[in-house]
């Protein structure tokens, strides 16, 4: 019901009105920073919530377990590589969904705001094995550095300087300098050959730039769980790429007008 009450009202164009004009996102924040909330789950995973939007985000993944059936899907899943691994809480939904934590896998962001949290939300939960990285993937540029633009709210932070599609603006964009990451090559230099159990791509509309830059990675990718930012990126630029690379559209986790989650395996 709270999860529901939250998307609900992050949609309404009043409420971003109004927590603009009344600085009640940056109170918020620096109260949640001060004192963060854990909240802890039967599985015995726990997340930090330190900021407004992790609320919202907490209860997308632990409550309304969006990413359960690709989790299913996957099957044994020993190896992950989360690419715009936010704070962190898809990492720790793995430990609450296999309850265990012996994952090994890399965790990529171009925030370093938010890998900050990450880390210590990886910590909490005794997930060693994961080593987190920032850095842009998704980008065709062959500078070692790239533009980056963090949004208001991080969960819209993006290599784009694009609202998404009919939602008000949160707040306003701060552009910062991140290196350009090549992913594949990162995997190979800490697990070498070892394949990728499941990726999961949430780059907020980079994810087709990814395609093109990167198909080695994909090489030895056996599952991948993906978001598709539709305002930013077309369809032609994902479903006929990643069938090009033998992946089949196995599911769709969730669809909207501008979003939508899809789950991919080898054939």
């Amino acid at each position: 019901m709270a999860g529901t009450f939250v998307q609900w009202i992050d949609r309404q164009s009043w409420f971003h009105a109004l927590v603009k004009m009344l600085r009640l996102r940056a109170c918020f924040s620096w109260f949640l920073q001060l004192r963060p909330i854990v909240r802890k789950y039967p599985s015995g995973a726990c997340v930090e919530v330190a900021d407004l939007e992790s609320f919202y985000l907490s209860d997308e993944i632990f409550q309304r377990e969006t990413y359960r059936r690709a989790l299913v899907g996957a099957g044994e899943v020993r190896t992950v590589m989360d690419l715009g691994c936010n704070v962190g809480f898809f990492c720790v939904y793995l430990r609450h969904h296999f309850q265990r934590n012996d994952f090994r896998g890399i965790g990529l962001d171009a925030n370093p705001v938010v890998l900050k949290k990450a880390q210590r939300n990886l910590d909490r939960n005794g997930l060693g094995g994961l080593k987190l990285v920032h850095g842009l993937a998704g980008s065709t540029e062959s500078n070692s550095q790239q533009d980056f633009y963090l949004y208001a709210s991080h969960l819209g932070s993006s290599q784009f300087l694009q609202t998404e599609t009919d939602r008000m603006a949160k707040g306003g964009w701060t552009k910062i300098a991140v290196p350009v990451l090549k992913p594949g090559e990162i995997w190979r230099a800490e697990f070498g050959d070892v394949p990728i159990d499941l990726l999961k791509i949430d780059i907020e509309g980079s994810e087709g730039k990814l395609l093109r830059a990167a198909p080695a990675l994909f090489s030895q990718t056996k599952c991948i769980v993906l978001e598709w930012h539709k305002w930013l990126v077309e369809e032609k630029e994902l479903f006929p790429v990643l069938r090009d690379l033998g992946f089949v559209r196995q599911e769709a986790l969730e669809t909207g007008k501008t979003t939508e989650l899809w789950f991919f395996s080898r054939t």
